[in-house]
């Protein structure tokens, strides 16, 4: 009997060993940030610029308000580094500039208070696109307000005939991550990355609505959707990404790649 006790604790023993071993085989490899070539490791950041190459429009369908900024600058940008299995992520205040209201909101006898917007502190995390209820390979950035309660950004108006004369951006947007020279989408996964001077992170016109984030070497779908004027919007645009120096000036010939 005792024999066949410790015959069973070595089968069991075996078996977690089995189970423990499938656990690693299948943690799941998150993009990450490299600059100059070697990884950005936790703990370790490097400031980034970026400016507008395509107006950011924000539309709110249920309101039929348009909103647009031609340009933006951002403050205190920063690639936060990351370890095996955790998304590379940054930190980012955005100014945006030239903001008006096209449509809605009482327009034209309603306007912005002023046509500079500076967002609330907002994070950014690496993440690809859902296929079919899974991962698929292509690479996009997911942003959101540091402090959920505060929004983006809360718009403010001025008018006779305003409809509503505040109202918070909130939730969250994620964009495409795209080639800097040809605007090609990032596939994770295919040849080998090359480090570039910059990216382009495109906000399409058609909202991403579910993106797979990798938290701790596990993915899962996460829903994503902007809200306006109390339904959801749709932010639009395009900005140019490259490195910056230790006072927040664009290095054009800095080398980095948001590619595994």
């Amino acid at each position: 009997m005792k024999r066949f006790r410790l015959i069973g604790v070595a089968l069991l023993a075996v078996f977690a060993l089995g189970v423990a071993g499938a656990s690693v085989a299948q943690a799941e490899t998150a993009p990450f940030f490299t600059v100059g070539g070697a990884r950005l490791v936790a703990g370790k950041t490097h400031n980034i610029e970026a400016h507008v190459l395509k107006p950011f429009i924000l539309t709110n369908a249920g309101s039929a308000v348009t909103i647009e900024c031609t340009a933006f600058t951002i403050k205190e940008g920063v690639l936060l580094g990351s370890n095996f299995g955790e998304p590379g992520k940054d930190n980012e205040i955005v100014v945006f500039t030239g903001c008006k209201l096209l449509a809605g909101n009482g327009f034209p006898n309603c306007k912005l208070v002023s046509e500079t917007i500076e967002t609330q502190p907002l994070k950014s995390e690496q993440v690809e696109n859902v296929v079919s209820g899974t991962k698929g390979n292509q690479l996009l950035e997911e942003f959101f307000p540091a402090n959920s309660e505060n929004g983006f950004v809360t718009l403010h108006f001025e008018g006779t005939k305003c409809t509503v004369p505040e109202t918070i951006v909130s939730g969250q947007v994620a964009g495409e991550v795209l080639k800097d020279t040809s605007e090609e989408k990032l596939e994770l996964g295919v040849g080998t990355p090359t480090e570039v001077t910059s990216t382009i992170v495109k906000f399409p016109s058609t909202s991403i609505k579910e993106v797979w984030l990798i938290s701790n070497g596990i993915g899962k779908i996460q829903k994503t959707k902007q809200v306006s004027f109390g339904s959801e919007s749709v932010q639009t645009g395009t900005a140019l990404v490259l490195l910056a120096n230790t006072k927040f000036e664009g290095e054009p010939n800095g080398k980095w790649s948001s590619l595994p």
